[in-house]
């Protein structure tokens, strides 16, 4: 039974479940075909971190990862016109990010 005066502690907030990432990732891929630089912002601050550690992996020593991410996003830019909405965008923004020096 609740008491008067004790509020029941709010539930823990959902984290983000890959199916919701992956459905954001292509929303907002869509937009940016579109030419939503918000939605490319967005992009970058959901998904920056993961790809900044997988650039760090897979480029040599002393490459710069970060130099990469922004390329990687430019390509995301220039290319978004030609991506196909699908449960698959996550693997395509990866694709234009990890292809560092092409």
């Amino acid at each position: 039974m609740k008491q008067p005066g004790h509020a029941l502690p709010a539930p823990p907030t959902a984290c983000d479940v890959p199916g919701r990432v992956a459905g954001r990732v292509d929303d907002l891929l869509v937009q940016i075909a579109h030419g939503s630089r918000d939605a490319l912002g967005e992009l970058y601050d959901l998904l920056a971190p993961l790809l900044l550690e997988l650039l760090r992996s897979r480029l040599p020593d002393g490459a710069d990862a970060r130099s990469a991410l922004v390329d990687g996003f430019s390509r995301v830019w220039r290319e978004a016109p030609s991506y196909d909405p699908g449960p698959h965008g996550l693997d395509w923004v990866i694709d234009r990010v990890g292809r560092e020096g092409k």
